[in-house]
């Protein structure tokens, strides 16, 4: 396969059904290293501004009708209730104090994405920090700019840096409306999206943002780095961090590449060890210059930075189908690619709107309540029996279900059904805006899209995973 700024998914990609076109989501690289000057900088800055943050579709062949985020069970209300509760199963978990989690977001999409996050994961993470391309506090937490420590002429003079530079001005009131991302999350294209202003800029935050982060929090075992359409199973996440050295230089996600740079996909999540930290912040200090000029040749950030780490010493560990990037509601459980994905833990999905990082969440806090058992790892299987099973028992108005095969015209959804049940192979239809039948035999839950009806066959669903479910326990992959 050609490479050519093409991107490789080895561990992502899918073949595409008539009616979706999955992409794994790209977004723009980095190179960005420390010269002297910004060290002084980067000191005033932290004697002045240290805080810890503690405790708290190939569209079917018929067409899809655009989302409209307007109404989308996907969004979340702005309203921040969360109270640092101590209570939450998740706050009580071995290892947590260990680690950071680092939140990356924009000021494009601060406002549709960060507030679920505030209400639900971050109150189970002892230490976490969130970067964006502006500082501001919002509803009481620092956002720390994850530009601010770039060298000033790239600051001044690069394009992309153009949104920057406005909103040191005006703050987010001077985004535009169409620069707003809205709460849906979709996949980009093969090269990110090159047109938007915060995409421009999300390239450039990746090695500063290391760089603050080992200046906050410069003793921890591990580090997290998540953006807000990512949901990270916490207690999961621990344990398999419990079974890895963290004394070793340790770079951990799932893989990609973008021509012969391996590298772990940003909005999957990925884990890196103190060591590596310290290793790469280093290296970066000492040639920032060098890494800028690579990053403003580059597109994917987390491109930058992953040739950064092999660079400074911690290649890559590959750790699909642990650290997947697939959203909750478009899994491929019957997927092998050097290991049986259904066998396996999962610990990250990608792709996600607000609606369904909280729905996780509640399941997520409910699954750990119940289990009692600090040590307990959630498997794929036990994904799609305990989540996604209980999810898809009544038809959905609204909603996607990723069925893709044409049917034929009909004129209801109990007319698909119709179709559905005499097909021994079906699992699941659904009923195009254009009211047309679509069906298909991989189990997925699907989305919210409005305009689209799905429903599933409840038991064929469960035999189907009853058929599966015949691997050992697959286990951590260090």
């Amino acid at each position: 396969m050609a490479y050519s700024e093409k991107v490789h998914t080895a561990y992502l990609s899918r073949s595409p059904g008539p009616a979706m076109k999955p992409n794994l989501r790209r977004r723009v690289p980095q190179r960005v290293i420390y010269i002297a000057a910004s060290l002084l900088l980067i000191f005033l800055f932290y004697i002045t501004h240290h805080s810890t943050s503690s405790a708290r579709a190939r569209e079917p062949i018929l067409s899809l009708p655009k989302s409209d985020s307007g109404k989308s069970k996907n969004t979340e209300t702005t309203t921040i209730t969360n109270s640092k509760n101590d209570d939450l199963p998740c706050r009580s978990l071995p290892g947590a104090s260990d680690v950071v989690v680092i939140l990356k977001t924009g000021s494009t999409e601060l406002q549709d994405k960060l507030p679920v996050h505030l209400n639900t994961t971050l109150r189970c993470y002892p230490n976490y920090l969130i970067f964006s391309d502006y500082e501001e506090t919002y509803h009481g937490e620092h956002i720390y700019d994850a530009l601010e420590f770039t060298t000033p002429s790239t600051r001044s003079q690069n394009g992309d840096f153009d949104l920057w530079r406005r909103l040191q001005k005006g703050g987010r009131s001077a985004l535009k409306p169409s620069e707003l991302s809205g709460p849906i999350s979709r996949p980009n294209s093969a090269t990110g999206k090159p047109d938007n202003p915060g995409w421009k800029l999300d390239k450039w935050k990746f090695m500063p943002m290391v760089n603050r982060t080992l200046m906050e929090y410069p003793d921890k075992k591990w580090y997290i780095f998540v953006e807000t359409d990512t949901y990270i199973l916490w207690q999961t996440l621990l344990n398999y961090l419990s079974a890895v050295d963290w004394t070793k230089p340790y770079y951990i996600g799932g893989q990609i590449w973008i021509g012969d740079i391996q590298f772990a996909h940003g909005g999957t999540g990925f884990a890196v060890s103190q060591p590596a930290l310290k290793s790469v912040v280093k290296m970066f200090q000492e040639n920032q210059e060098e890494w800028e000029a690579f990053t403003d040749g580059h597109w994917a950030g987390d491109c930058v930075l992953g040739k950064a780490m092999k660079d400074s010493g911690s290649p890559m560990t590959m750790s699909w189908p642990i650290w997947q990037g697939d959203d909750i509601g478009n899994m491929n459980y019957g997927r092998v690619d050097g290991h049986r994905l259904w066998c396996f833990p999962t610990v990250s999905y990608h792709h996600l709107g607000p609606g369904v990082v909280k729905d996780l969440w509640e399941f997520e806090q409910g699954w750990i309540a119940k289990q009692q058992n600090p040590s307990k790892a959630m498997r794929h299987h036990e994904m799609y029996t305990q989540y996604i099973l209980p999810r898809i028992q009544e038809p959905k108005k609204d909603w996607y279900n990723h069925a893709d095969e044409d049917r034929g015209p009909v004129s209801s959804l109990a007319e698909c059904a119709e179709i559905c049940e005499k097909d021994g192979g079906c699992l699941q239809y659904a009923l195009s805006s254009d009211d047309r039948c679509m069906s298909s035999t991989r189990p997925n839950l699907g989305e919210w899209y409005k305009g689209i009806e799905s429903g599933w066959m409840p038991e064929r669903m469960k035999k189907w995973a009853e058929k599966m479910d015949t691997c050992k326990e697959g286990g951590w992959l260090i």
